[in-house]
Order: structure tokens, then C-alpha cells, then sequence
């Protein structure tokens, strides 16, 4: 069994203590110039990923990273309200959504009737993405579903994109130029990052999803 005491102690004795000065800058205040949404995935690791210092980063994680749409708060408080401090109150330069390859949330979205049962809760959030899915299935009917997989998994990532701009404290700062979106898929395999951003490039796929959202009726 994994002695966590031992590792407390270890981060106390062997980061803690030896960069204590940088830790004693952040004692009272945060300053943090990026909102990080990513999945809970263990495999995530944010600050080596960043290459960033403690303060640096205000995280969000929740399965397959989703960012629920400005239609559909009511029972995302804790993501919607986390969202809000950062670009409100912490006035961070960079809201980042951040997906994976080998992502299970979203193979479990795959087949989300086997996990109504056994995962209600997690097959609830998971709705959110049903008209995705079904979008790649449709859309990518040719491909096999490993295939279909990395494709949601990485067209899931310009979806909360989306989302995120449907928040007017949001989408009124990425126009104003003060909030950068970018998008970004990690394959754990490689080691490659790959970079989205929001700009015209990808616009045409945004609006096309967008659209399917739209038209899909309300799921949660």
C-alpha cells in the first residue's frame, strides 16, 4: 500500500524546505496567468507538462474534460463557478482545455449504455457529449472505432472550446483580447502536446458541432 506519510514528508524535506523562498511568495496570494481544464486522468500531469511553478496554474479537472454550456449550469456549480473566479477574479491571460489519448471517459462515452447502471453518476456528466459522439459516428462512419475514439477525443477538446465561449464574461474577453482560448490534445504515448487555438483556422468545425449542440435537445 502506498505510504502517503512517507511522501508528505519527503515534499516537506526535499521540495518544500529547499525552495522555500518561492513558496513564501505565494503565501498570501495567488496570481496565476492560466485557467488549466483538463481530465482527472492521473496521467496528467499539469506543472511538469507547463513547466510551471506553484501559483502558476488554477486547475479544474473532471472527467474527459468537459466544460458544460452556459444552457446547462444548474447542476455544474462547482465547474461553472471555478471557471468564473478564475476569468472574474483571478483575471488569468490563458483558459486552457486539455485532452488525452487512451482517454476512458470518453471511450466510456463510446458505449454509455453499459455504464447507466453500474456508473450512473459518471455516465450523467458524460451525457453532455452524447451529440458529439454522435456527430463522430456519423460523421466518421468509415472509420474503425479506435479511430472514432482519438477523433472524439480530440474533436471533444474544440467542443469545450466552444462551451466556454457560450459564458458572456468569457467570450467578452477572448474578443476584447484579454483571455487567449487554446485548445490541447497529450499524446501519452509520444509525449506530443499538440496545440489548438481559437482562431479562423478552426472555425468552420467549430460552427458545424456547434450547430449539431443546438439542435440536439437538452440532456442534463
Amino acid at each position: 500500500m502506498m505510504d502517503l506519510n512517507a511522501r508528505l514528508k519527503k515534499f516537506k524535506e526535499a521540495e518544500y524546505d529547499v525552495n522555500k523562498e518561492k513558496y513564501e511568495k505565494i503565501i498570501n496570494q495567488q496570481n496565476p496567468h492560466t485557467l488549466f481544464i483538463t481530465c482527472c486522468d492521473s496521467r496528467i500531469d499539469v506543472e511538469k507538462m507547463m513547466q510551471a511553478d506553484p501559483g502558476e496554474v488554477f486547475h479544474i479537472r473532471d472527467i474527459a474534460n468537459i466544460v458544460p454550456r452556459e444552457r446547462d449550469p444548474e447542476g455544474h456549480i462547482p465547474i461553472v463557478s471555478s471557471i468564473e473566479y478564475a476569468v472574474q477574479v483571478l483575471e488569468v491571460e490563458n483558459v486552457v482545455v486539455c485532452g488525452h489519448s487512451n482517454c476512458g471517459g470518453c471511450a466510456a462515452l463510446m458505449h454509455l449504455d453499459d455504464y447507466e447502471t453500474s456508473l450512473p453518476h459518471t455516465a450523467h456528466w458524460l451525457r453532455q457529449s452524447l451529440p458529439l459522439r454522435d456527430y463522430v459516428r456519423e460523421k466518421y462512419s468509415e472509420e474503425s472505432e479506435a479511430e472514432q475514439l482519438v477523433l472524439l477525443e480530440k474533436l471533444n477538446v474544440f467542443q469545450q472550446l466552444v462551451n466556454l465561449m457560450t459564458y458572456g464574461f468569457v467570450s467578452e474577453k477572448v474578443t476584447a483580447g484579454t483571455v487567449k482560448l487554446t485548445g490541447l490534445y497529450f499524446n501519452i504515448a509520444t509525449g506530443i502536446v499538440s496545440v489548438y487555438g481559437y482562431d479562423p483556422e478552426m472555425k468552420d468545425l467549430l460552427e458545424e458541432i456547434a450547430e449539431d449542440v443546438k439542435a440536439a435537445p437538452d440532456v442534463c
